[in-house]
Order: C-alpha cells, then sequence, then structure tokens
C-alpha cells in the first residue's frame, strides 16, 4: 500500500470517530469505499515468509472491512449492505492471522 493510501485510511478513520456530528454523505462514501476496494491489496500476492507486506496487507484488509462496518451502519441502504457479512467474516479471520503471524499495527 502506498503511502498516499496509508494517508487516506488514517483520514477517514479520523473523520469517522467524529460520529453522528459529522454529516453523512452516503453516495460519497459508497463512491469512495468503491475506489478503495479496487485498490485494495492482494493477499494471495504475499506470504507469511513476506511478514512485513504480508502484516501490511493484512491490515490494510482489516481496516477497510472496518470502513465497511462503519459505512452500513450509518448508511443502511448501501450496496455494501449485502457485502457486510462477507467482510466481516473476512476481518475476523485476518484478525487471527494477523495475531498468529505476530504482526505489529502500523496504521
Amino acid at each position: 500500500m502506498t503511502l498516499a493510501g496509508v494517508l487516506m485510511l488514517l483520514a477517514w478513520g479520523a473523520a469517522a470517530s467524529l460520529g453522528p456530528a459529522m454529516a453523512a454523505d452516503c453516495a460519497t462514501e459508497a463512491a469512495t469505499l468503491e475506489k478503495d476496494h479496487a485498490n485494495l491489496p492482494r493477499l494471495e500476492f504475499t506470504t507469511p515468509t513476506d511478514r512485513p507486506p504480508y502484516c501490511i496487507t493484512l491490515e490494510t484488509l482489516m481496516a477497510f472491512a472496518a470502513r465497511v462496518k462503519v459505512h452500513v451502519a450509518h448508511c443502511p441502504n448501501s450496496n455494501y449492505v449485502q457485502h457486510l457479512a462477507e467482510w466481516d467474516k473476512n476481518r475476523t479471520a485476518y484478525g487471527k492471522l494477523f495475531s498468529q503471524y505476530r504482526c505489529k499495527r502500523t496504521i
């Protein structure tokens, strides 16, 4: 993941932490998620032996899954509602792998 991608995730996380005080623009959020989804790193291109890239990939995927969950929570009519269960299941699985390989958080 590029530095710009990491900074974008951090900025989004900071904005999301403002909670209900910030008006949700669901269409814009969904479009941003679509764009970011297309740019997610692919886990099958890294292995646990490629420790730093593998850990960063897992962490990036877990962060994206958390973003989907937050988005669906305040945009219940989003197209992401139908994918939430899958992303939530993946987030849990990635979290287990993240712990198993003793990854350290960077985001």
